[in-house]
């Protein structure tokens, strides 16, 4: 069977756990890996993969097909450009950048070279966030009409290392919730503008701790984002209104229920929907290596990833001029 050779640019917790779950395929293998900190190496080891500290040296030495990018999010970009100049297929994890521009150029620099350019948007895939997307696909609740997402809670690991830096991390939004705006861009369509109000509560990043949005798409739906990495009491909710319905769940717990007016509830515990979709982030490399083996349609794209970023985007420029921004 013909297996993709993969290498990894970045080899910290998530991408590392990423290339553990491509070395359970039987059509893909991780062969090599490449971090500027040479303690990461043990990582490499574990997968009985050859080890860099220069991404370029890899690129240039190994027989690979695709990489896997999990560097911090502020320096994705140079190794996609290096990466699609060798001809080499990018799954990137996500945020995408940390501006349209550069998401722009990584985009260009993949279709220019004629390689695949996936984003790990890999939110939308959790069982109850599939689920939802599931049940707006059958039609039974009618089209979606607003959304409301609430993601609050207390997040030390954000207190320290590149997380803090806001060239590295780009800021709240892309670094945690460029994951809640790629749901609710899944579950309504394309944004058409957004009004965002945030502020650093405890000061402990070079960024916003609390933001809420309110997104006008161009469905003529709306949606409402509250955010928070400074909360002492935490939540995670989701309701989503339809012409005929509605969903509410609890993100990465508890139940789903959705419902048809007037009529009672079906409740979908989480465990339930584990059961039916499995592991996302085995679902969205599986998309990845089913695409570039066989051109099947990827689940995500490099356009999901960019506009994922387009309303981080539109919500600091929103902050800085205190009005509402077209999502560029």
């Amino acid at each position: 069977m013909e297996k993709l050779r993969f290498g990894v640019i970045g080899i910290g917790g998530m991408a590392a756990a990423l290339a553990q779950r491509l070395q359970q395929f039987d059509d893909a293998v991780v062969v090599s890996a490449s971090d500027t900190n040479p303690e990461r190496k043990s990582a490499a080891d574990e997968l009985n993969a050859s080890f860099y500290t220069d991404y370029e040296q890899m690129l240039q030495k190994e027989e690979l097909d695709a990489v896997v990018i999990g560097t911090p999010c502020g320096l994705h970009l140079e190794p996609t450009l290096a990466a699609a100049q060798a001809g080499k297929h990018i799954f990137l994890e996500k945020p995408m950048e940390i501006s349209v521009e550069r998401c722009d150029r990584m985009n260009r620099a993949a279709e220019e070279a004629g390689v695949k350019l996936m984003v790990g948007q890999v939110l939308r895939l959790f069982p109850l966030f599939q689920k939802s997307l599931d049940i707006i696909a059958s039609g039974e609740i009618g089209k979606p009409k607003a959304i409301a997402v609430t993601r609050a809670g207390y997040a030390t690991v954000f207190h320290s290392g590149w997380r803090v830096k806001r060239e590295l991390a780009g800021g709240m939004l892309l670094e945690t919730n460029v994951h809640e705006l790629d749901y609710m861009r899944t579950v309504m369509g394309e944004p058409r503008q957004v009004y965002a109000r945030m502020f650093n509560l405890l000061g402990k990043m070079e960024y916003e701790d609390v933001a809420y949005l309110v997104i006008d798409f161009e469905n003529g739906g709306i949606g409402d984002l509250e955010a928070s990495l400074s909360a002492a009491v935490g939540e995670y909710r989701v309701h989503i209104i339809c012409e005929g319905g509605a969903i509410a769940h609890g993100g990465f717990g508890g139940n789903l229920r959705w419902a048809r007016l007037g009529e009672e509830p079906t409740v979908v515990s989480v465990e339930e929907a584990q059961q039916q979709y499995g592991d996302p982030y085995v679902r969205e490399l599986r998309s990845f290596v089913d695409w570039v083996l066989h051109d099947k349609p990827p689940i995500f794209t490099g356009w999901d990833g960019r506009q994922a970023v387009a309303m981080c985007e539109a919500a600091y420029l929103s902050q800085e001029r205190g009005v509402p921004v077209a999502v560029p």
